[in-house]
């Protein structure tokens, strides 16, 4: 026969899930809304990403020299895959005034006489122009036109060498003693996608989650049936929580297992270690996630304050997480307030198991720490529980004065 304690624990929580899943029938367009939201997320991303790294990106030519070596030179910029040719300017005025009016990212400049220079080894000068207020179009557009740049006085030094009598093996050894080659460990063809949508998407997974249960949760508080919700559990924190999470948690974990299905199936991203870890990690992320929406909403009455306070701390996980600027680089203080954030852990987990392989031996503590946001959401129903008793003693003591 069945233990009655638990009986009676899986009796508490089905009525809680009910009253909860009968809450979103009810008013199904949030849950809609944020379903959307994420689709589009995917789409918008995995379509931008598609190319692996920006390319043709915009650039111009300012030939003053109109030579053999100016006209090659802008043959080979132009045949590269990461920028394109837009116009060959007359002035350098004129390319600037375009680049300000953002027709082009970048410039080059060369001056009249480079190939007689050249050619009496006089070592002329090109002049290569970024627009690095764009970060990425520019890093971009100056690191193919350096090394263009190279390559071109590469190959002018060769074809000097061939002609006073070495052979095309002695020349490449003159010009490059040390040849170096290159791993990309994780991510061979240096595409954008696995930066970005391996970290980015859950990201915004977790931040349209905490919003979500910031708002399911004060809407509680608005209505004024937190009292409802309690009672639906039996006074039993825990499944009150977990009921009012558990159609929310299953939903978005959903969604996120899909996208990791697409990330390593049709997108072919690396995943060197269990695919089921990570799954691991997107549920726990989420699960995190509508903790500290819980601890957020109890310490914040207030619905718009705390859909306020939930966005930046959203935002803020994005930074902190440290895909885009590594932790480790930042001050003591940040690197401690880094672990507050669930994204970090999730982070770490995708690049020990996806891009090192590693099993759940390594990344145990990870695992352990998004656990640690459980207690966050059970601190939060409890303070919830007792302003909700505070509230009700206070509305008793008033009938009975009157």
């Amino acid at each position: 026969m069945s233990n009655p304690k638990y009986s009676a624990i899986l009796s508490t929580f089905a009525d809680t899930l009910l009253r909860e899943v009968r809450s979103i029938r009810s008013h199904p367009r949030y849950l809609i809304l944020m379903t959307v939201g994420i689709l589009f997320s995917y789409v918008f991303f995995i379509t931008l990403t598609s190319e692996g790294q920006p390319q043709n990106l915009p650039i111009g030519v300012v030939d003053h020299d109109g030579s053999y070596l100016s006209r090659r030179l802008c043959h080979e910029l132009d045949a590269t895959q990461g920028v394109s040719v837009q116009s060959v300017y007359c002035s350098h005025a004129e390319a600037r005034r375009a680049m300000q009016r953002q027709e082009i990212y970048a410039f080059v400049e060369i001056p009249k006489g480079t190939y007689s220079r050249m050619l009496d080894f006089q070592q002329p000068h090109i002049a290569f122009y970024s627009n690095n207020a764009y970060l990425l179009a520019g890093s971009l557009s100056n690191k193919t036109l350096v090394t263009i740049g190279k390559l071109a006085s590469g190959a002018v030094h060769r074809e000097i060498l061939k002609k006073k009598g070495f052979s095309e093996q002695d020349a490449m050894g003159i010009i490059q003693p040390i040849e170096f080659d290159t791993h990309c460990i994780g991510n061979p063809m240096t595409s954008y996608q696995p930066y970005l949508l391996t970290t980015l998407l859950p990201g915004i997974i977790a931040l349209i989650v905490l919003l979500m249960t910031i708002f399911v949760v004060a809407r509680e508080q608005k209505a004024g049936t937190v009292q409802q919700w309690f009672s639906a559990a039996r006074g039993n924190l825990l499944c009150a929580l977990s009921g009012k999470l558990f159609p929310y948690l299953v939903w978005f974990s959903l969604l996120g297992i899909i996208g990791n299905i697409i990330f390593y199936g049709p997108l072919q991203l690396s995943c060197y270690g269990s695919p089921w870890l990570v799954a691991a990690a997107m549920v726990m992320l989420i699960l995190a996630a509508q903790c500290m929406g819980v601890f957020i909403t109890a310490l914040i009455s207030d619905t718009h304050m705390g859909m306020c306070i939930g966005a930046i701390y959203g935002a803020l996980s994005f930074t902190m997480s440290g895909f885009s600027f590594p932790v480790e680089n930042m001050p003591l203080p940040l690197q401690s307030v880094s672990l507050l954030f669930p994204l970090r852990h999730h982070y770490l987990i995708y690049s020990k198991v996806a891009i090192y392989g590693s099993g759940f031996a390594d990344c145990w503590s990870q695992f352990c720490a998004l656990l640690c946001f459980v207690l966050a959401g059970l601190v939060g129903a409890l303070i919830m529980a007792r302003q909700q008793s505070r509230s009700l003693a206070s509305a008793i003591g008033n009938n009975t004065q009157h």
